[in-house]
């Protein structure tokens, strides 16, 4: 009875322990348990909380706006303005794993816009002049 239950003790022991571990679905931001979402935590999708361009709020105008890392290379643009359609555009984007910086391309009519920032926390900020008008925008992993 004694090895039985000592048996059993092991047992449910082992269990506790091996199957958090082993099944984890998701981690401590809400990303997946994946081995992608282990080794390239960045990848994932950010919405806009926050886009100024000068004094007017670009959130006000649109539903979103999201930027999606979608492997080790691709990225896409999403938005969709308020009684408007969806509008996608893909790109590349490249992070260097040490300094965390994240360095991002894509052609959006015809135009190539490069934009480099850190990403800290699951957050970042793209800034850029348009017009002399300075575009702020600050985004947050979902």
């Amino acid at each position: 009875m004694k090895k039985r239950f000592l048996f059993f003790t092991v047992i449910i022991t082992l269990l506790l322990i091996l199957v958090p571990a082993c099944s984890a679905s998701t981690t401590a931001n809400g990303a997946s348990g994946s081995l992608k979402a282990i080794t390239k935590p960045y990848i994932g999708e950010y919405e806009c909380v926050a886009a100024r361009l000068g004094e007017s709020d670009l959130l006000e105008k649109y539903e979103f706006i999201k930027i999606t890392l979608l492997d080790n290379e691709k990225m896409e643009v999403s938005f969709k303005p308020k009684g408007g359609a969806k509008k996608s555009f893909e790109g590349g984007y490249k992070v260097n794993e040490e300094t965390r910086e994240f360095t991002g391309e894509v052609g959006i009519f015809g135009v190539k816009f490069k934009e480099a920032t850190k990403i800290e926390n699951g957050k970042f900020t793209l800034t850029k002049l348009i017009f002399n008008t300075p575009l702020i925008m600050n985004f947050k992993m979902k």
